[in-house]
């Protein structure tokens, strides 16, 4: 387990999946995907057998250390080892355990592991402009705006820009190390 202040990431297991999905296809994490689909059990098996065999994403579960309780999930999509690169993939907390600040932990302790264990340089995250929450962690964690791709995503009957921010390797600080 990769261990922060107040929770750890695990691998994601088969057994985890039921509850993936439930916190996918709540309204209020559904509607933040650049896909606002609802995924049925049978996808997320799908998209797990995917997960196994693709060396291009990493996806952990997150534990709050205090009562071993899973909490959310988080990891990396597209990776790309030549060109050390990847996109931290979507951030999800239990509806029921949002506002402690598990989010925050877990996005750090994912980048640490992708800068300093996996040797990537570079971090770059699509957002929508009205995920106000994961904006503010981007850039609380040092995150830069690197612009706007105007209308890019149709969810819900109507086109969205999405936001890309990034950060580099050398932009991590000690003070972000957590």
């Amino acid at each position: 387990m990769l261990i922060g202040e107040k929770v750890g990431l695990r691998p994601v297991e088969e057994a985890d999946l039921p509850l993936i999905a439930r916190w996918r296809n709540h309204p209020r994490t559904r509607t933040k995907f650049l896909t606002a689909l609802l995924l049925p059990a049978s996808g997320q098996k799908k998209w797990y057998e995917k997960l196994l065999n693709d060396p291009t994403r990493i996806q952990f579960m997150i534990v709050r250390l205090e009562d071993n309780v899973t909490v959310g999930t988080i990891g990396l999509n597209h990776i790309d080892h030549r060109n050390q690169s990847f996109e931290p993939c979507a951030l999800i907390i239990d509806p029921e355990q949002r506002g402690q600040h598990l989010g925050v932990d877990a996005i750090r302790i994912m980048l640490r592991y992708a800068f300093e264990e996996l040797n990537l340089q570079r971090a770059a995250s699509p957002t929508l402009p009205y995920n106000k929450s994961a904006i503010q962690w981007y850039e609380e964690l040092g995150f830069k705006e690197e612009g706007i791709a105007r209308k890019a995503v149709y969810i819900n009957g109507e086109f969205h820009d999405v936001i890309h921010h990034a950060m580099l390797r050398e932009e991590w600080h000690d003070d972000l190390r957590g």
